[in-house]
């Protein structure tokens, strides 16, 4: 069974605020997602643990460049 993670919203406001733009390119070169993926994590619904564990990579180098 795949493994799954649901994210607070506040955790979710903190991807959304990464992004210059909520579109598909920017969704695939920040965090390397489909707007599938952001969709369900927008509503707060569960997504893989291995996506999860890739938004939380990009997301820290994010964080090492700024």
């Amino acid at each position: 069974m795949v493994e799954t993670i649901t994210i607070s919203r506040e955790r979710f406001e903190t991807l959304k605020g990464a992004l210059p733009a909520i579109t598909r390119e920017h969704l695939n070169d920040v965090y390397g997602i489909s707007e599938t993926t952001w969709t369900k994590l927008r509503r707060g619904e569960p997504i893989k643990l291995n996506t999860w564990q890739r938004i939380q990579a990009r997301f820290a180098r994010l964080g090492a460049r700024a």
